[in-house]
């Protein structure tokens, strides 16, 4: 059984961080659970360092089991995709360079949360989408889905998308 769980959503700002947050707290009574956020856009500028609010929030709730830095590798300041931001920044970041850093924090005694950035099928680095980087590190996935007008088509489109991508999608919360 996979010890990563990646969380994705529809689209971006549909609650992922949130759920996430809810996640870590009840599996941590279970067993050792830490997060990590690859890439966050975003960010704010405070004394020369960027501040990257979602993993702050992962930060403080797993009470510093990990550096911050180690959550959050990669943060750009500007608010765009984080293929946009890489090639901006005229940066080389790829699926394969997230993938060096979760195994670096990952263990067998741990459940490591994973948050992407954006929907399940935004690019996530220079060489793929979120959806790859699932597939590449065989996680159990869950996608978060806004409670909105037009949400129930959405999810049968992400459903039936994951099916053709051959990615499992284990859990879907609206």
């Amino acid at each position: 059984m996979s010890n990563y769980i990646f969380i994705t959503g529809t689209n971006t700002d549909v609650g992922k961080t949130y759920f996430g947050i809810s996640l870590i707290k009840y599996l941590n009574r279970y067993k050792s659970c830490i997060a990590f956020k690859p890439i966050e856009t975003g960010c704010r500028k405070s004394k020369n360092q960027l501040v990257p609010a979602d993993s702050c929030k992962y930060f403080n709730q797993i009470k510093g089991k990990i550096s911050l830095e180690k959550i959050n590798p990669y943060r750009f300041e500007e608010p765009v995709s984080p293929y946009l931001a890489i090639r901006k920044a005229k940066k080389r970041i790829y699926l394969d360079n997230y993938y060096k850093k979760l195994k670096i924090i990952s263990n067998k005694k741990n459940i490591t949360l994973i948050e992407g950035a954006g929907g399940a099928f935004s690019p996530f680095a220079l060489d793929g989408l979120n959806i790859d980087f699932m597939k590449l590190v065989k996680s159990k996935n869950i996608l978060v889905v806004k409670d909105e007008l037009g949400c129930i088509g959405s999810a049968l489109s992400h459903f039936y998308s994951f099916k053709k991508y051959k990615v499992p999608l284990d859990i879907m919360i609206l």
